[in-house]
């Protein structure tokens, strides 16, 4: 490809660096443009839930298990507590089956639960292994010079290079905004960000401490403490010293000469109970709490992804998540419509798709937030109130338990061939969770092959379109093979009861294509099109593939 060929990426964050391996999976080259030296050093987000490590596998086996041999051990990841201090009284409890994963029967994927600074260094990594990827470290994005508006055929940035203060001009064919909650590009653009914002002040503290000996077996994935001299929560990265806290504090204590790493090592000390504890500050950030997204995903040739999108408080532990998973929506669209594989007004899908669903999140984000300040509101007032904080947390259970919005997510766009069919009821659409092959669902994870060696459908899709096919489908894989050579587009093509591909009442229950039916799963794992019928016609699967991708005939 050419330089005008390539994307830019802007954001070296764990949205941004997704961004360019999704990319390179399609042959797509990236330039990524980073205004630090480096990547994080800062822990940030700990949370990658189950789907957001599906995504991950996609990357190759050395990412998916360098990312597994970071998690916490065993039993960081329930309940979340909430106490007095880490050492002293109990008075709420949530489950958080979310943050431990659903299970072999809904993923062959694990979640994990560490830090950010590990999960971008592994990342960068595997971008740079691809030999499709470059970085200008040190380089601060000043303008956007041409790429937002709908007639623009490619994108120019402006950046300078923050050695020798020299500003230059790159280009390119669309351009990544993952530049964070302070997004240069979304100012650019002159988008709004709807929802409330600077709802609370937060100082982020890295620290160390032999906390864990302390609590014995009283482990959890987050601590909230609530006493006189420390309101808060306490967040184990590795089970062995390494802590992670969130301190709310006052606007005008909202910043690093204010509130000191004295000041925080008190609060830890206050949050654990242990007056003498020795605490190594290790770093400290700042943030506010917003629960927003953007009015417009796409503008031109520019898409939002990550903070520069949506923000959400971290009551949820989806922000970073949701901007990989967004990101993976909508990056098998750009690659397309970059190779003139795809029409362009594909990459409005995403809009239409991700958007209401970072909204739903936000709200729920937000609502956690608030229940949190409830239990801890109901221990202060004690019986008086009539209320009791076991009950309150009792009653807030959807955080930590999201599997709905994780999994559940039913995309209604263009790129979608309706069939008519409904996803299966669920008593709660944010919690609860069950697999369907209804257009728009992800793809069901059945164990297909022998019994003795079974292996995933997820593991069936790839950089392309897959078709899988009933045991009596010979049709439609010869369809599919037609449509790939016309279209170019590629497409992984797989007959059930072939070789290797014995399928099991589970597989035919879920996916519903009958003796002789198909069905279309996109390059995101979401299902594109269903028929439980062989073909009536030539071109059908060349029909459906070209609506998907806006490619009229």
């Amino acid at each position: 490809m050419t330089r005008l060929e390539r994307i830019l990426i802007l954001g070296a964050g764990p949205v941004g660096l997704g961004a360019a391996l999704e990319l390179a999976r399609f042959g797509v080259p990236s330039l990524v443009v980073e205004k630090r030296e480096t990547t994080s050093w800062h822990p940030k987000t700990r949370n990658i839930n189950t789907r957001t490590m599906e995504i991950a596998r996609g990357w190759g086996e050395a990412v998916y298990r360098r990312l597994r041999s970071i998690d916490t051990p065993e039993g960081w990841k329930s309940p979340i507590r909430f106490l007095t201090s880490a050492t002293g009284e109990e008075y709420g409890l949530i489950e958080t089956k979310g943050f431990e994963g659903p299970g072999a029967d809904i993923s062959p994927a694990l979640p994990i639960m560490s830090s950010q600074e590990l999960l971008e260094e592994i990342l960068l990594d595997a971008a740079r292994a691809t030999g499709l990827i470059e970085f200008r470290f040190r380089h601060e994005a000043t303008r956007l010079v041409q790429g937002g508006h709908p007639a623009d055929s490619s994108v120019t940035l402006e950046v300078l290079d923050l050695a020798n203060r020299r500003v230059e001009q790159i280009n390119g064919s669309a351009l990544v905004a993952a530049d964070g909650a302070g997004s240069l590009i979304r100012s650019e653009l002159g988008l709004d960000m709807e929802g409330p914002r600077g709802l609370s002040h937060v100082v982020n503290c890295y620290f160390r401490a032999e906390i864990e000996p302390l609590i014995a077996d009283r482990k959890s994935v987050l601590m909230f403490v609530s006493n006189p001299r420390a309101q808060g929560v306490l967040q184990p990265l590795d089970g062995a010293g390494r802590w992670l806290c969130q301190i709310g504090v006052r606007p005008e204590d909202w910043s690093l000469e204010a509130f000191t790493k004295d000041r925080a090592r008190e609060w830890v000390r206050a949050a654990v109970g242990v007056e003498d504890l020795e605490v190594d500050v290790v770093s400290l950030g700042l943030w506010k709490m917003n629960a927003t997204v953007a009015d417009q995903l796409v503008v031109g040739r520019v898409v939002m992804c990550g903070d520069a999108a949506h923000q959400f408080p971290p009551t949820g532990g989806l922000g970073v998540n949701t901007g990989l998973q967004g990101m993976h929506n909508v990056m098998w669209k750009l690659a397309l419509c970059v190779k003139a594989l795809a029409g362009w007004p594909l990459l409005g899908t995403y809009q239409d798709e991700r958007r209401r669903l970072s909204q739903q999140i936000a709200a729920q984000s937000l609502t956690n937030s608030a229940n949190v300040a409830k239990v801890h509101a109901a221990a202060r007032s004690g019986r008086d109130s009539g209320l009791d904080p076991a009950e309150v947390a009792s009653a807030s259970r959807r955080y930590g338990n999201h599997l709905g919005v994780e999994f559940g997510a039913v995309y209604v766009s263009s790129a979608v061939i309706a069939d008519g069919s409904e996803p299966p009821d669920v008593e709660d659409s944010y919690s609860d969770y069950t697999q369907s092959a209804t257009p728009g669902a992800r793809a069901p994870h059945v164990w297909i092959g022998r019994p003795e060696a079974q292996f995933s459908t997820l593991g069936l899709f790839g950089p392309g379109f897959t078709l899988l096919a009933a045991r009596g489908g010979e049709a439609w894989m010869e369809q599919a093979a037609a449509a790939e050579r016309v279209l170019g587009l590629r497409v992984y093509r797989y007959r059930m009861g072939s070789p290797g591909l014995q399928s099991n009442p589970r597989f035919e229950d879920l996916y519903r294509m009958g003796e002789a039916g198909a069905v279309l799963v996109r390059p995101d794992g979401h299902i594109g099109w269903r028929t439980a019928f062989p073909p009536t016609a030539d071109g059908e699967v060349e029909a459906a593939l070209r609506k998907i991708v806006s490619r009229p005939a």
